[in-house]
């Protein structure tokens, strides 16, 4: 079974670079509005974000949130503010900024899953919860 599965492996690997050298070809030889809709198609599947798979204490997720909220620019604080108190209000319904969503980053699109997670883990605080809720309509005020 072993060997079966290795075949596959190759058989996977050797597909994917030949599909990667097939659209580098074609990149290279396309004009620039052919380029841009190749980079738009491609840009979906390159920045999938995985699911959550290890569980981060609620302390250091909302630590996380706070950092970009003050130090990543209007539209993280903008972002985290809004989604958070939508968030923590009305459960998985939602309702943020979601044009800001392109302009974060990987991480900071990670950070965003975790904190949808935060009541799914084995223990949450909610009074740490409000109290961040609190934090985060003041700084929708400033």
């Amino acid at each position: 079974m072993e060997i079966e599965d290795t075949k596959i492996s190759n058989a996977e690997e050797f597909l994917f670079i030949q599909h990667l050298e097939f659209l580098q070809e074609r990149f290279v030889n396309a004009s620039k509005e052919e380029q841009q809709e190749i980079i738009k198609q491609l840009e979906p599947v390159a920045k999938k974000q995985g699911l959550i798979t290890v569980y981060r204490p609620q302390h250091e997720i909302l630590a996380d949130l706070r950092e970009a909220i003050e130090l990543g620019g209007d539209r993280a604080r903008d972002f985290f503010t809004h989604s958070f108190v939508s968030w923590y209000r009305r459960g998985h319904d939602i309702k943020s900024m979601l044009g800001d969503w392109d302009y974060l980053d990987r991480s900071n699109r990670y950070l965003f899953l975790e904190m949808i997670a935060i009541r799914d883990l084995y223990k949450h605080s909610d009074s740490e919860l409000y109290e961040f809720e609190q934090y985060c309509l003041s700084k929708m005020k400033d």
